[in-house]
């Protein structure tokens, strides 16, 4: 491709270096309660409070804006013992409370622990907090239970730790019987708002206090409800509870994928958790569009990447989370050249916010396009998803965007022409680095310095690789066998170059990346562990790849390192430097698993596997500590990390995938299972409800001492099951 006019002068003048966009202010939410809905999520404490003026991103978010800044509960000042807080749930936390040694409003001396308050608070569609405060005193009291609140409206990228020079105009608080309102009007011209409505009304209600005075006898209980509701959201309670609504719709969630039934309870519990977090984390917009948000606090909205990996790491156990996000990523594909957003037509979008200061125009994230691996990641989905449900209907559907993506790998993804997709930022406030690895610092050669754009990433050329011959069989499928066959043609092309360029004799690897002068990185990172799960290594070569990515200063025994602890730049909590990435490791076991490497697979899973049970509730971060384990078999927590994040949910979907060899061909009705290997710590495995196309099928999985049979328990509909010795690449 000749590089045009147009896009040199794009690039001219973005070589120097700009300051991070989006810096972190937030110093460690490793224990904060976290739970959500829809599009709401409220982030508390251990004790389940807001402190006013906390340093740590909690409170009440709503569309990137934090609605409550401070959310406490009191005995008039006197702050309760906590004796159980919990968010297991996902949708739903209870604190179990009780007093210390106090006085009651008559002056009566309170030994500790003779009230207990349970405080219950679940996410619908609006946020309600029901107190159940009892008296085990043998006497009457009489107390003051007080709630305060403060709102500062503030954009989630102002919480994390980006200036402003202007805001918008927080208005006086209104007070209307039992009613608090709270509200904002902001430069983009919306005007936000908090609604919060008691009952019973408050003995006094001011404009950051709620105080209820009540007198309980002998074992009474008396019951405070609040109701919290955003941007004009009803309060009003259907017939059947919101925790009982809620809690159904999440039971329909899980019953309606496939579900895991194994010998080991705990690894049953995870794989339990990795569902119910994806079901946590879906989403609606305006539109009534269904998607997964990224993860929960810093990233709660729709992302490209994630939302691609997640719903290819899901697709045995939930396609119908693939067919949605694959629709709402078209909607959002880019359609003309905007350098402030990096958009640029036939481009999938990056990350959607609808924080006031992307809608102000502030900052480019209302639909910012800077991500050189969303595009070919759609387009890997599109494939993946044909491939377990023959869903030709939707091909057809999403064929104008599957071509506009494929337009823009040739026309703007490959900025020199040389046939590798690269990246440079063009907006002012863009993003450096463009692939997972997007961190100002992730992208450096061995001696340490930072690679100069624009950069071709080793997998990023893997994904262009896989969705070219993917969307190659979507296309003969829809009888366009001509440009089916181009695609392939590419696609060989890319296979040979890339093994020509990116190989690296000497460490018996692939490179990092290309830089602007095509030099490559010769850093040892995860990455090249993607060119196995796409199949861009020939066989003969991933042995070595293998090796190198086993080896300890990359393996630490939780799990692969981003980057090797040899690298000047290694920092074992850095982002990008040398942290654990689960759904990075998920992929790369499953590259092992194309390869036929099942004993480093399952040493990977097992590690991950240990590490979730480490982490409460079975829920793996974002990403965790890349320090080697030692004999106290704890991982190191990342202080910032997300929990729950989609494609950290997603790694056990898809190391449980590659742990059994799960290769759909659908179009075919066949499924093939590929030298299944159980780990040493699950002897059965049954999988019920695996949908293949519209067909279904149970199977159990047994290890006999070295061997793992798999026995057919029940087919229903037109289904041939194989068992081929390799995985076709």
């Amino acid at each position: 491709m000749t590089t045009t006019l147009t896009q040199k002068a794009m690039r001219k003048g973005t070589r120097t270096r700009l300051p991070e966009n989006v810096p972190v202010a937030i110093d460690d939410i490793r224990d904060v309660l976290v739970i959500r809905e829809r599009d709401i999520f409220l982030l508390t404490d251990n004790n389940g409070n807001v402190p006013a003026g906390n340093r740590r991103g909690l409170g009440l978010y709503h569309a990137d804006t934090r609605h409550l800044s401070g959310y406490e509960f009191s005995f008039d000042h006197v702050p309760p013992v906590p004796l159980l807080s919990t968010a297991e749930l996902g949708f739903s936390e209870e604190q179990v409370l009780t007093n210390p040694h106090m006085e009651s409003i008559e002056g009566r001396s309170l030994p500790r622990e003779s009230i207990e308050v349970r405080r219950q608070r679940v996410i619908d569609s609006v946020l309600e907090e029901t107190l159940h405060v009892t008296n085990f005193n043998v006497f009457p009291v009489t107390l003051d239970l007080c709630y305060q609140f403060d709102t500062d409206f503030a954009d989630i990228f102002e919480v994390r730790g980006l200036t402003r020079s202007q805001r918008g105009t927080l208005l006086p608080p209104h007070i209307d019987g039992d009613v608090l309102t709270y509200s904002y009007d902001g430069r983009d011209g919306n005007h936000r708002q908090t609604r919060i409505e008691f009952s019973p009304r408050p003995t006094i209600l001011a404009s950051r206090r709620a105080t209820f005075r009540i007198t309980l006898h002998h074992r009474e209980t008396k019951t405070i409800k609040l109701v919290i509701a955003l941007n004009g959201q009803d309060c009003k309670e259907d017939a059947r509870s919101r925790f009982d609504n809620v809690a159904a719709k999440h039971r329909r969630w899980i019953l309606s994928s496939t579900r895991v039934f194994s010998n080991n309870e705990f690894f049953n519990k995870v794989m339990d958790r990795s569902l119910a977090d994806m079901r946590m984390l879906w989403s609606q917009d305006a539109h009534s569009q269904r998607f997964l948000a990224a993860g929960t606090p810093w990233f709660d909205t729709l992302f490209g990447r994630d939302t691609a990996i997640a719903s290819l790491q899901s697709l045995a156990f939930r396609p119908q989370i693939a067919k949605q996000c694959l629709r709402m990523l078209a909607s959002w594909q880019g359609k003309e050249l905007l350098p402030w957003r990096d958009e640029e037509p036939g481009k999938i979008v990056h990350e959607v916010r609808r924080g006031e200061m992307s809608a102000s125009g502030e900052i480019p994230f209302s639909a910012y396009y800077g991500s050189v691996d969303s595009t070919p990641l759609f387009l890997m989905l599109a494939a993946e998803y044909f491939a377990w449900t023959a869903d030709l209907a939707l091909m057809e559907e999403l064929k104008p965007s599957l071509l506009a993506a494929l337009g823009w790998l040739s026309t703007y993804g490959e900025l020199d022409g040389d046939g590798y997709v690269k990246y440079e930022k063009r907006s002012e406030k863009g993003l450096v680095n463009q692939g997972w690895k997007d961190s100002g610092d992730s992208i450096v050669h061995s001696d340490g310095t930072l690679v100069q754009p624009p950069i071709a990433l080793v997998e990023a050329q893997g994904y262009v690789y896989a969705a070219k011959r993917g969307v190659a069989n979507i296309l003969d499928a829809l009888g366009d066998n001509a440009q089916a066959e181009v695609l392939r043609k590419q696609a060989q092309t890319l296979y040979r170059r890339f093994n020509n360029d990116f190989w690296l004799p000497d460490e018996q690897s692939y490179a990092l990346a290309l830089d602007g002068e095509n030099h490559p990185a010769a850093t040892t990172a995860s990455n090249p562990g993607h060119a196995l799960w796409t199949g861009l290594a020939p066989r003969e070569r991933a042995p070595f790849v293998v090796e190198r990515l086993m080896a300890e200063d990359m393996f630490t025994g939780w799990g692969i390192r981003t980057l090797a602890s040899t690298s000047p730049r290694f920092n074992p909590i850095g982002y990008h430097l040398g942290t654990i990435w689960p759904h990075d490791n998920a992929i790369i076991a499953m590259g092992f698993k194309k390869y036929g490497f099942e004993e480093e697979l399952n040493e990977v899973m097992t590690a991950l596997f240990d590490a979730a049970c480490s982490f409460p509730y079975y829920r793996m971060p974002e990403l965790f500590g890349g320090e080697a384990r030692t004999p106290h078999h704890s991982p190191v927590p990342y202080p910032v990390a997300c929990r729950p994040q989609a494609w950290a949910a997603g790694a056990f979907p898809l190391l449980l995938q590659a742990t059994l060899g799960l290769c759909p061909d659908a179009p075919n009705k066949e499924l093939k299972i590929i030298r299944p290997h159980l780990p040493y710590w699950l002897e059965s495995l049954q999988l019920k409800g695996l949908h293949i196309g519209q067909a279904h099928v149970d199977l159990l999985f047994q290890r006999k001492r070295r061997r793992t049979q798999v026995e057919v328990l029940d087919v229903s509909g037109r289904l041939k099951v194989t068992f081929p010795n390799r995985w076709p690449l």
